[in-house]
């Protein structure tokens, strides 16, 4: 199973959480729950378009050491970013099944 496979699934659990999150400001959970999704899908979005940014940068720089590090140094801080992300809604998905008193 591929690691994008268990990304997506991941992602489609916690849209499915995130869509029974209950909701007490006054704002419909509709708009709530599209909210969150969007900040993820979003950061999400923006951490791979980094990664890719570093990984040309990579590419061009031609064996130089020091481009090579700063190129090397995008990557990582942009994976660890997706990481934030992920982390981000898991962590949503974790606490909307507790407040929803959710049992899976």
């Amino acid at each position: 199973m591929g690691i994008l496979k268990i990304v997506a699934d991941g992602m489609g659990d916690v849209k499915d959480t995130i869509s029974k999150l209950p909701n007490s400001s006054g704002v419909s959970g509709g708009n709530l729950t599209n909210v969150l999704y969007w900040i993820y899908a979003i950061g999400g979005l923006v951490a791979v378009a980094v990664i890719v940014y570093g990984g040309v940068k990579y590419v061009m720089s031609q064996g130089d050491p020091g481009k090579t590090k700063q190129a090397s140094q995008i990557i990582a801080y942009a994976i660890i970013g997706l990481g934030v992300v992920v982390l981000a809604g898991a962590i949503t998905a974790f606490a909307t099944g507790v407040i929803g008193g959710s049992t899976q």
